[in-house]
């Protein structure tokens, strides 16, 4: 497990996923910053379901681009948001061959209205896409070493990978049976996909996490380390003792400190402790029952930006050479 928490940053594709609030998209962006901090050219992905993917990284907008080919926004990291239906305008155009016929094509009422009918097809062309560029060469070398994909929160994000199953088994023939077969099997390779869950170390997200995982392993893909985001510092029981023995030397009910009150700070302490062991309850059944947990530390002014995002490198760099160990 240690082995496979080390070489997170080798596979080709990264997908974050997890329950709406757990923070999958600062996940996605730090995972993306530590793949590119060691020479690793990879992509950020947003699909159009997830929005405000570059302003973290960038600090605002992305640079411009034509939604086909990733822009770069770093060294060695570049950024693609994938839209439907630029992505298939693009595939129709790699099939057909004749950008006016694709045109026409798109713009028949009639193929308009088969699509308004065709459920799926929008995650299907995205995750062609994914595997588009999975596949791009240039001189014989893959032209991105790693694709990470924010992709949709846990209810959507299950049925989104589950997509290309579900045609493999009910289109026998064809084109779209074959390039969904391919996009399958990059999905249930785990020596170039894991699913990589975020939570909170908190009950209602542990448990969807848990959720996530049995339900990953039931459509045949492999999980990586679970990502634990905002995990609060661990005073430790030492130091919760010694502050709490100096607070009780305070004179009751009548000092008070240069600070605020007190009785006002033992019950912050003591807060802060229960909290603590929550959260250290939460991620230990969790690593019991899921494997390697890598934790990132909770800012208390937030994630605003690529200031923020650098500041949860260090951490996430350690958690990898660690193992995942608490």
């Amino acid at each position: 497990m240690t082995e496979r928490v080390e070489k997170l940053l080798e596979r080709r594709l990264l997908v974050v996923t997890g329950k709406g609030g757990t923070g999958k998209s600062t996940v996605a962006a730090s995972l993306a910053r530590a793949a590119a901090g060691r020479g690793i050219d990879c992509v950020l992905v947003e699909t159009a379901t997830s929005t405000g993917l570059a302003e973290l990284v960038c600090g605002g907008p992305a640079p411009d681009g034509d939604g086909r080919d990733p822009v770069p926004i770093g060294p060695h990291l570049f950024f693609l948001r994938i839209e439907p239906e630029t992505a298939l305008r693009e595939y129709l155009e790699l099939q057909l061959r004749l950008r006016p016929l694709v045109s026409l094509v798109l713009g028949n009422s009639g193929f308009r209205s088969l699509l308004a009918a065709a459920p799926g097809w929008r995650e299907l062309i995205t995750l062609g896409k994914l595997w588009h560029l999975e596949k791009r060469t240039a001189n014989g070398r893959p032209c991105f070493g790693l694709l990470v994909l924010d992709a949709p929160s846990t209810g959507h994000g299950l049925s989104f990978l589950s997509v290309p199953k579900v045609v493999v088994d009910a289109v026998r023939l064809g084109p779209l049976r074959r390039h969904s077969e391919a996009v399958q099997e990059l999905l249930t390779d785990p020596a170039r996909t894991l699913i990589v869950p975020v939570t909170l170390p908190e009950e209602l997200p542990v448990r969807e996490t848990l959720e996530l995982v049995e339900r990953v392993a039931e459509i045949g893909l492999a999980t990586g380390p679970v990502i634990a985001n905002a995990v609060e510092p661990h005073p430790g029981a030492a130091g919760d003792e010694a502050a709490l023995a100096a607070l009780a030397l305070l004179p009751a009910g009548s000092s008070r400190t240069p600070l605020c009150d007190g009785e006002a700070l033992r019950l912050a302490v003591e807060h802060a402790a229960r909290r603590s062991g929550l959260q250290r309850a939460f991620l230990a059944d969790l690593r019991r029952r899921a494997g390697p947990v890598l934790e990132l530390p909770f800012l208390t002014e937030g994630v605003r930006g690529p200031e923020d995002i650098a500041r949860l490198v260090g951490p996430l760099e350690a958690a990898l050479a660690s193992g995942g160990a608490p």
